[in-house]
C-alpha cells in the first residue's frame, strides 16, 4: 500500500504537524507499508536535503522521500495559489503516482479519493467566508480525524462535522528522562505565539525567583519580541533532539495557553516524565490534574507560580507525577497510532 501524508503548506516548518507526519511516516514503514511525504514548498533547506534534514531535525531511523510541489521555496504566495497548486498539481500528482490513499494536514481542495483529512484544532480569529469553504472542503473527504476528544466535540459545535478521535504519535526512544537528581533547576515553556502567552510563564518564573527559588525559565520557539530579563532564556530553532534533551532534564512544562488542540508539549513532557503544569485549555486526556500534571483554572501568572512551586516544593508529589506520566505515555507509541492508520484506511479501500 502507498501512503501519502499531505502537508499543505510548508514542510521545513518545525512545528507539532510535522512532528505527527514524521513519526506517522515512519510508523508505517516499520509496519511494511511505502509513505511518501509530500507539501506544497519549503524554506531555508535545498530542496535536494530535504529527506536528510527531515530525518535528523525529527529523529527518525532513515530518511523519507519528500516531494514539493513548487520547484523554488516559499516566498509569500496567496492562500488561493496553494489552493490551486494543490487542486491541479497535487491531485494529478498523486494519481499518476499510483498512492491508494492521501492523509491531508490543513484541509485542501484535492481531486483525489481516497483520502482522510486530519484536524489538528481550530484557527483562531477566521472570517465567515473562511470557515464555510472549510466546512464544504471536509465534507468531500472519506473520513475526518480529530486528535482529541475535545477537538471533536468542538468540530462537532462548530461546523457540525463528525470525525474520529485517534491521539497523536510518540516516537519513545527518543526520550532519555533523567534521574530526579540529574535533573536541573530548569522549567521549560514551548511556544512563543500569543496563544501560548509566554508572557505568563515569564512573570510566574520571576514571582518565584522572588521567592527565593533559583530557577530558570527556557522558553522554546520561533524568534518574537519578548522581554529580556534575568533568569530567562531564549531557544529560537533548535532541533527537536535538543529540546527534548531540554525537556527530559527539566523540572517542569509551564503551559499556560489560550488553546490547545492536544498539545504535543505536554504529551512530549510526558514522555519524559515531566510534571507539566498547563491551563485548563490543554484537553483533560492528555494532562489529568493531580495524576500527571496540574492543571490552573486561570491566566494569572501568580497561580501559575503557586502551581509550580507546590511542585518544586514536595519531591514526592513531583516523583508520582513523574512516574505517572511515563506510564502514561505509553499509549501513544507511534506504532500503535500508525495501526490505527492502517485499520481506517482498510475500511475506505
Amino acid at each position: 500500500m502507498k501512503i501519502a501524508l499531505i502537508r499543505r503548506e510548508y514542510i521545513t516548518h518545525l512545528d507539532g504537524v510535522n512532528r505527527f507526519i514524521a513519526y506517522l511516516a515512519e510508523g508505517f514503514i516499520k509496519l511494511g507499508y511505502e509513505a511518501t511525504i509530500f507539501s506544497w514548498c519549503y524554506q531555508g533547506v535545498e530542496r535536494e536535503k530535504l529527506g536528510e534534514w527531515f530525518k535528523e531535525m525529527h529523529g527518525l531511523d532513515s530518511p523519507i522521500p519528500i516531494h514539493t510541489l513548487k520547484q523554488e521555496p516559499c516566498r509569500g504566495d496567496p492562500w488561493f495559489k496553494m489552493a490551486f497548486d494543490w487542486l491541479t498539481k497535487g491531485s494529478k500528482l498523486l494519481s499518476e503516482e499510483g498512492f491508494d490513499v492521501a492523509i491531508v494536514n490543513g484541509i485542501i481542495p484535492l481531486m483525489f479519493k481516497p483520502k482522510i483529512a486530519v484536524s489538528h484544532g481550530f484557527t483562531l480569529k477566521v472570517g465567515w467566508f473562511y470557515e464555510i469553504l472549510v466546512r464544504e472542503l471536509y465534507r468531500r473527504y472519506d473520513r475526518i480525524i480529530c486528535v482529541s476528544s475535545k477537538l471533536r466535540d468542538e468540530t462537532k459545535t462548530r461546523r457540525n462535522i463528525d470525525c474520529t478521535v485517534i491521539p497523536l504519535p510518540l516516537k519513545l526512544e527518543l526520550f532519555k528522562p533523567l534521574e530526579p537528581g540529574e535533573r536541573e533547576d530548569i522549567i521549560i515553556h514551548i511556544g512563543t505565539r500569543p496563544v501560548k502567552n509566554p508572557q505568563i510563564s515569564i512573570e510566574a518564573v520571576k514571582i518565584l525567583r522572588e521567592k527565593g527559588y533559583n530557577v530558570k525559565l527556557v522558553v522554546i520557539g520561533p524568534p518574537a519580541t519578548l522581554p529580556r530579563v534575568e533568569g530567562v532564556e531564549y531557544k529560537y530553532a533548535i532541533s527537536e533532539k535538543e529540546k527534548l534533551e531540554l525537556l527530559c532534564k527539566a523540572k517542569a512544562l509551564i503551559l499556560p495557553s489560550s488553546y490547545e488542540s492536544f498539545s504535543y508539549a505536554s504529551l512530549e513532557a510526558t514522555a519524559c516524565g515531566t510534571p507539566a503544569v498547563v491551563s485548563n485549555a490543554t484537553p483533560e486526556e492528555v494532562v489529568i490534574d493531580g495524576f500527571n500534571g496540574i492543571r490552573v483554572n486561570s491566566f494569572n501568572p501568580v497561580d501559575y507560580a503557586n502551581a509550580l512551586e507546590k511542585l518544586l516544593g514536595n519531591h514526592e508529589l513531583w516523583l508520582n507525577l513523574s512516574r505517572n506520566a511515563l506510564d502514561f505515555a505509553r499509549k501513544y507509541n507511534y506504532i500503535e497510532i500508525a495501526r490505527k492508520y492502517i485499520d481506517l484506511i482498510k475500511e475506505i479501500l
